[in-house]
């Protein structure tokens, strides 16, 4: 579909689809294996993002949390099951070896990070892994970017404190919209509310690239919102270059894209950090695309 390697490989599939802990070998072949379906292409590997509504009992999901999405889920369950963490990032370091031969790239995403010492705590259990595989005479990277999934609001507001401790930034969109609008966006009666156009959001995503950009680190957005040619205009034009999203949809952001220009799409998301209601800064931004790129606009108009 003319995508630009991994953007993000969840790895948590490989989990459900386990009645047990998927032991290092069997992950290192998965990965493996995609790196290889990716040659001289970068692939994103990102850690266990389990919980939340995707839950496996032999790690020790027993009960319903109340507020799963809130609760004991991704790097979080991770830090508590250091020796399973460390299977896992042990078979991406020996993949990511196997990328280096071919051409290609691997980085480690860190899902809902949303402190700085758990910045702090992912690099060390990066090291010492690194290191027992070195004592260990198995192949390992010299080195290899580490960088955090951004859903949290609590990162987005401190980014400027995270940034000089990670190589690249991964907005979750999907999350952060959800958590800065306090609404599941799986229950039918508040998911109105989880909208990536409302004002609240643009201004937080503004705010994040913007520091990202300034810092020199390298910024992706995956998620639904990185497919709707609505906010795929206003995310260029606050300066993202790179979108993580379902491949379906390159062609049809490819093709927009080749339809923006930096100086039109500033002016459109300048007049639309003015509007103050999730319906104007939709109903102009469906005007604003039927100007710009008129065949993509009923592809857009939730």
């Amino acid at each position: 579909m003319g995508a630009a390697g991994v953007g993000l490989f969840r790895t948590e599939y490989i989990y459900l689809t386990h009645p047990d802990v998927p032991d290092e070998e069997e992950q290192y072949i998965a990965y493996r294996d995609v790196i290889q379906a990716s040659p001289n292409q970068q692939v994103t590997i990102r850690t266990l993002d389990i919980g939340g509504d995707k839950t496996v009992p032999y790690l020790g999901h027993t009960h319903q949390e109340a507020n799963p999405f809130m609760g004991w889920r991704s790097i979080r369950l991770s830090f508590e099951h250091p020796e399973f963490f460390a299977t896992q990032l042990r078979a991406i370091l020996r993949a990511a070896v196997e990328a280096e031969e071919s051409g290609g790239r691997v980085r480690i995403m860190f899902p809902m990070i949303t402190t700085l010492e758990e910045v702090r705590k992912v690099r060390a259990m990066v090291r010492k892994s690194s290191q027992q595989l070195r004592d260990e005479g198995k192949p390992c990277p010299d080195s290899i970017p580490l960088g955090m999934m951004l859903e949290v609001p609590a990162a987005a507001i401190s980014i400027k404190d995270m940034l000089p401790h990670v190589d690249f930034v991964s907005i979750g969109s999907n999350d952060l919209v959800q958590y800065l609008m306090a609404a599941d966006r799986d229950n039918p009666k508040v998911s109105h509310l989880c909208q990536p156009l409302a004002p609240a959001v643009l201004r937080v995503l503004a705010s994040v690239i913007k520091a990202c950009n300034k810092a020199n680190k390298p910024l992706t957005l995956c998620g639904e919102m990185a497919g709707q040619p609505r906010a795929f205009v206003l995310l260029f034009a606050m300066g993202l270059r790179s979108f993580s999203m379902s491949p379906a949809f390159i062609p049809t952001m490819k093709d927009l894209a080749a339809h923006l220009t930096m100086d039109d799409a500033r002016h459109v998301l300048r007049r639309a950090l003015t509007l103050r209601t999730t319906a104007a800064v939709k109903r102009f931004m469906a005007d604003e695309l039927a100007r710009i790129a008129p065949n993509l606009r009923m592809l857009d108009t939730d």
